[in-house]
């Protein structure tokens, strides 16, 4: 029903039935065991299976059609993939040492994750190596590579999980948890607090300490002051451990942690406008033009590929910090009362929309064209001969045309856009007063980024496989 105070908002958890689904201890499991299941049978593959990356389960399995329904899934669902995802789920059990059952001891030394490290700079140097690593070893044409990036991930899960407590790897080490939690605050469905005065005056806080319902916050979120998805991972720990009932879980529109928002972070602006270079770099190397550009520059400099490549990329992951950083020197020029942190933080979070519909048009491509591949490969997923559905020697062809595509891309960049301006606007009014002058260099920046990817969205693209 709706909330008097948030009549916005529509409170899932007053339906019985899914208040006893997230109060059920099994749910989560019954979600992570298949995850699971999949995951080593998607390694298996990567390791004895085809290793042609068109035919093989690992690489489409992955690097199509996961990471595209990921990204949908932040859009319209926020951080569910964190309550199913099977790296988080091995990290409980080995803790836990139980897959669903209430634990009163766990297996780990429960070390506090070190104060200075309690950011996104981790998380952001990890992403950034990954994603290096796919240039150098080529991970989304590999599917070995793939399965031994799988297999190492898991491997530092587990040792993070003994080490420390909770679920620190993913608050703070998880290569996609920055661009997992800041994408995640434009789903229209929240976890929040009923009623904050209530979690006030509430004296055991078991939210945060955990009762014989179920286990503390495991990425260490307090409910009473929480106002983004960022960091919950909806594994619903605390409406299992409230004692008042005092959780909701809301559908509302989307975007909407941007409408009140005051907590701004440095870390995680700057992890956004670090994300939209890399996604603007990764779309770019995948257009034709650049592969003459890239051979031009190597005669220029005589330099290698690998050494053009790796310049460009750390380039591009620094440029739009740097040209953001300018334009919010201009806009402090109309806001001289507003420092420069508190200026260059606010607007940030106004790219979001844009970012996340700008990495969802790109992938979408991938999943319309290349993702039917995976109905040959269902039949034979290690490449044994099998035909497992009759489908093995099917052909198939892309979901949809080409310039089909590019009109839903477009469509997604104009969403993105108005999204974006829309917030970047109610923070001016919010946080500055209504001093829409000082946003109007931010808004040239967005326009610019937007525009420059309708370009590249527009060129001749290449498969990733």
């Amino acid at each position: 029903m709706k909330s008097e105070d948030k009549p916005d908002r529509y409170d899932l958890l007053d339906d019985e039935s899914i208040r006893y689904i997230f109060k059920n201890r099994k749910t989560q499991f019954l979600f992570q065991l298949p995850a699971f299941l999949l995951l080593v049978i998607v390694v298996f593959a990567g390791f004895f299976g085809i290793q042609n990356s068109n035919k093989s389960l690992t690489t489409i399995s992955i690097w199509v059609i996961w990471w595209s329904l990921l990204l949908i899934s932040l859009a319209f669902a926020g951080r569910v993939w964190c309550f199913m995802c099977p790296f988080g789920a091995i990290g409980d059990w080995v803790q836990r040492q139980t897959f669903y059952k209430k634990a009163n001891d766990t297996f780990s030394l429960n070390r506090k994750w070190p104060v200075k490290f309690r950011n996104l700079s981790l998380a952001a140097v990890f992403f950034l190596v990954i994603t290096l690593a796919d240039f150098q070893f080529n991970l989304v044409n590999s599917p070995l590579f793939t399965s031994y990036f799988i297999v190492a991930l898991l491997g530092m899960v587990v040792i993070v999980s003994i080490l420390f407590e909770r679920r620190s790897f993913c608050r703070y080490v998880c290569p996609i948890t920055g661009l997992i939690g800041l994408y995640s605050m434009f789903a229209p469905f929240e976890l929040r607090a009923k009623e904050k005065e209530t979690c006030k005056t509430c004296k055991e806080k078991y939210c945060i300490s955990g009762n014989e319902n179920g286990y503390a916050c495991p990425v260490f979120e307090y409910p009473g002051t929480m106002e983004k998805n960022t960091h919950c991972v909806l594994c619903t720990e605390c409406v299992k451990t409230c004692h008042r009932n005092n959780i909701s879980f809301n559908l509302r529109s989307f975007a909407g942690d941007f409408l009140n928002l005051t907590k701004t972070r440095m870390d995680e602006s700057l992890f956004i406008l670090m994300l939209l270079g890399v996604t603007i770099f990764q779309t770019l190397i995948m257009i034709r033009p650049w592969a003459v550009f890239t051979r031009d520059l190597m005669i220029y400099t005589g330099t290698s590929y690998d050494t053009v490549r790796f310049v460009l990329f750390i380039t591009s992951a620094v440029i739009p910090i740097l040209i953001y950083s300018i334009v919010i020197a201009v806009s402090k020029l109309f806001n001289r009362k507003t420092s420069f942190k508190d200026i260059f933080t606010g607007y940030a979070y106004s790219i979001i929309p844009l970012g996340l519909l700008m990495h969802l048009s790109h992938n979408l491509r991938h999943l319309l064209e290349e993702g039917t591949g995976i109905i040959p490969v269902l039949s034979d997923p290690f490449g044994f001969g099998w035909n497992i559905f009759g489908t093995s020697g099917y052909m198939p062809a892309p979901l949809l045309g080409s310039n089909n595509i590019l009109l839903i891309q477009w469509l997604l960049m104009l969403i993105g856009l108005g999204f974006s301006i829309s917030i970047g606007k109610n923070i001016s009014r919010r946080i500055f007063r209504g001093n829409d002058s000082a946003y109007f260099p931010v808004l040239v920046f967005v326009l610019i980024i937007f525009v420059f990817n309708l370009w590249i969205l527009g060129q001749p693209i290449m498969h990733k496989h």
